[in-house]
């Protein structure tokens, strides 16, 4: 762990370590956190609001949040910029600061603490983490292969299902964050409470109790789809 000066911009959702996130500046103070980004490192840090907060201040908003690095940009005459960016190490606010128009905090960056490393064999469960992973693996294809089921009269949703199934990484660590980003029914304090859970392994086991919730739901997408294209039918969006 190590200690850095980092601007925050707290937005109503969960930047997981590894996920894209394409976003729109419009607002004054995060024009100049960005133009600043783009002369520096090119990174800020992206932090959940805290919607129990009652007052404006520092305390609206979460203290673990996702370092968000921009890769790459589009500015527009007004000032105006869109810019994708890449989830990269979590970190923990320590203190917050007040000398830019936009959030800054003094933050320790967080290490992942209790996974193994290096790819896993799907028959191998003989490490702990590899055999939590492994289930997580196998559960989340299962739900997968049924919310593609049940979408079977939606091509481009479909599509979307086949490409994120082919793309569920074996690594521990990286999987425990990609399946926490696409749970179809988490909400941002689910996706919080992933987050701030310090190890891997954990994590997939927190990841495993939302897979039987959305196994449940899934299957219940996929008992309508079947009734919907025997009526003729279709079925609603399983993704927003």
């Amino acid at each position: 762990m190590y200690r850095v000066g980092l601007p925050l911009f707290p937005l109503n959702l969960v930047l997981f370590p590894d996920a894209p996130l394409p976003l729109h500046i419009f607002e004054e103070r995060y024009r100049d956190m960005v133009r600043e980004c783009l002369e520096s490192d090119r990174s800020f840090g992206v932090i959940l609001v805290n919607q129990d907060a009652t007052n404006q201040d520092t305390a609206r908003i979460h203290s673990i949040g996702t370092i968000a690095h921009i890769v790459d940009t589009r500015p527009y005459p007004d000032g105006r910029y869109d810019i994708m960016c890449l989830g990269r190490e979590r970190f923990q606010v320590e203190s917050h600061q007040n000398d830019r128009s936009y959030h800054t905090a003094s933050v320790t960056i967080l290490n992942e603490t209790g996974a193994r490393s290096g790819r896993l064999d799907p028959a191998d469960t003989s490490a702990t983490s590899g055999a939590i992973a492994t289930k997580t693996i196998v559960e989340l294809r299962s739900l997968l292969a049924t919310l593609i089921s049940a979408t079977t009269t939606d091509e481009i949703r479909t599509e979307q299902l086949r490409r994120i199934a082919q793309a569920i990484p074996s690594e521990p660590i990286a999987l425990s964050y990609f399946a926490a980003r696409i749970l179809p029914t988490a909400n941002v304090a689910d996706r919080q409470e992933l987050l701030e859970i310090p190890d891997a392994s954990t994590r997939l086991l927190k990841v495993q109790e939302h897979l039987k919730r959305e196994r449940l739901v899934a299957n219940q997408l996929e008992e309508i789809s079947k009734n919907s294209v025997a009526k003729g039918d279709g079925v609603g969006h399983v993704f927003n």
